[in-house]
């Protein structure tokens, strides 16, 4: 650690684990990207919009995330601290901005993966009940043991919450397969085709939509860098594990949505039966397969669901932690418990998750949507998170440029800027999707809910700078002081060509 200069403030002596942590449990923690989940639910609004050339849309869409891996790649190659997005901002533009930055992602991760996620569990078990054990269970009550769950996990460690990731993340993946393969040997209604990849029965305008919604399917992949600081080679393990979780995940969706559009059939998907349905991938199952392959694919997503709110909570718990630490937050925000788990992040985003199934349980914005009420409520805090981080890929691509550029020694440039090019892209193509044209109610609350999180950041850190100016100048030390990151000034291979 460097020598504090005299009459600095002394900074916390709080720590998390010890650098145990390997590139497997940063793949598993890259796995916040909730593959199962998204390519069960989330897909279908690709398809809404693709129609028979969805895969189309996947494969565009996978491109420019694998973009956005490798933005992130270049920033976790320099920077190794619990707060990985806040940290990563300071250091390539200046505190102020990084502290900001770092305050809207939290907020984002918390109405996503920290938070609203909670609301889809519970209504995803109480279907799950309903359909295949012919019983009613209070929707409110999956998400609660959910929640019980994910706090259990990251309480008594990091490991044993990444290790349940990676085990319910790879048992999920396996139903999904099954169904793939043998809808594909089947060859679907009409026969297997590349037709799928064109747009000969599809516009340009349908595929390009379709990219919008198929990025939102990768939002989560940065987790990984919230547990550099734990793992035994940060500069190597997250790079190779963002870029490769995405990768994986992308051959997932293609192989899993190829079967889908050749299984549902053309005639079907421009009735948007794919959309339409309330579990899709569970139809499919039992048409293809049988009704056994539809309860464990109905159960697998909410598995996944479950492994997804459990690695956000570890990135979002680390970045409080990391706010406490530096003295951004009250000192006892760095508080960890005797498994050097962020006890005070933890207990936050459990309570900030029971508020919002609170009110999702008292909100009525589904009746003008035909749609019940804790659906649209998930729809509106999943729509205010993505819009939030999408910002802040937004931020870490522009300024991504810059260190590129820095660091055109070491070869590669013109690829690393088409990486990085794509990776911008990426981000601002969803938010044209996402607010052209501007959402009716009660989708555009999203919206307000969004912009409400960037003010309140934008105030936190003015509240700062007037109050605690020393602690924001000493901000993100930890991210270049943390053993085994080099000095910036000190070339860094690169870990994804080597």
């Amino acid at each position: 650690m460097a020598t504090e200069a005299v009459g600095e403030p002394r900074r916390s002596d709080a720590h998390l684990g010890a650098r145990q942590l390997t590139t497997l449990h940063a793949v598993g923690q890259a796995l916040a990207i909730g593959p199962i989940f998204s390519v069960g639910l989330v897909s279908g609004l690709v398809a809404s919009v693709s129609g028979w050339s969805t895969p189309l849309a996947i494969v565009l869409g996978s491109i420019g995330s694998l973009g956005l891996g490798y933005v992130i790649a270049v920033y976790a190659r320099r920077y190794a601290g619990a707060g990985a997005i806040f940290e990563y901002l300071s250091h390539a533009v200046h505190n102020s901005f990084g502290i900001f930055s770092g305050a809207v992602y939290l907020l984002g991760s918390m109405f996503l993966g920290a938070g609203g996620i909670y609301i889809a569990l519970g209504f995803l078990t109480q279907g799950f009940f309903q359909a295949h054990i012919h019983t009613t269970v209070p929707w409110w009550l999956g998400g609660a043991i959910g929640l019980a769950i994910v706090f259990a996990l990251n309480h008594f460690g990091v490991r044993l919450a990444i290790r349940g990731v990676l085990l319910l993340a790879t048992l999920s993946m396996i139903p999904f397969l099954i169904l793939a393969f043998v809808i594909i040997a089947k060859g679907g209604i009409g026969g297997n085709t590349l037709a799928v990849f064109g747009t000969s029965h599809s516009s340009w305008n349908g595929v390009f939509h379709g990219i919008l919604f198929a990025v939102t399917l990768f939002i989560g992949f940065e987790a990984a860098a919230s547990i550099a600081e734990e793992t035994e080679n940060p500069r190597k393990s997250i790079p190779v594990a963002v870029v490769g979780a995405v990768a994986l995940s992308a051959v997932l969706y293609l192989i899993v949505c190829y079967a889908a559009t050749i299984g549902f059939g053309q005639a079907a998907l421009a009735k948007n039966a794919w959309f339409a349905a309330a579990s899709p991938m569970g139809d499919l199952a039992t048409t293809y397969v049988g009704n056994w392959l539809s309860v464990l694919i109905d159960l697998v997503i909410i598995l996944d669901a479950l492994s997804l709110s459990i690695a956000i909570m570890v990135t979002a718990s680390r970045i409080l932690f990391a706010f406490g630490r530096d003295g951004l937050l009250p000192r006892f925000a760095a508080k960890t418990t005797r498994y050097d788990t962020p006890v005070v992040g933890n207990v936050v985003i459990a309570i900030w998750s029971i508020l919002l199934l609170i009110w999702a349980g008292t909100t009525h914005y589904g009746k003008t949507v035909m749609l019940p009420d804790p659906i649209e409520a998930f729809f509106i805090t999943t729509s205010a998170g993505s819009l939030l981080v999408e910002l802040i890929y937004v931020f870490l691509a522009l300024f991504a440029l810059k260190l590129v550029w820095q660091s055109r020694q070491e070869g590669g440039l013109w690829w690393k800027l088409i990486a990085v090019a794509l990776g911008l892209a990426t981000p601002i193509l969803a938010f044209r999707g996402a607010l052209v044209p501007f959402p009716t109610f009660p989708n555009n609350r999203a919206v307000f809910f969004a912009i409400a999180c960037i003010v309140i950041s934008a105030v936190w850190y003015a509240i700062l700078q007037l109050t605690r100016p020393e602690q924001v100048r000493l901000a993100a030390r930890h991210a270049v002081e943390h053993q085994g990151v080099p000095p910036l000034d000190e070339p860094i291979p690169d870990a994804i060509s080597s």
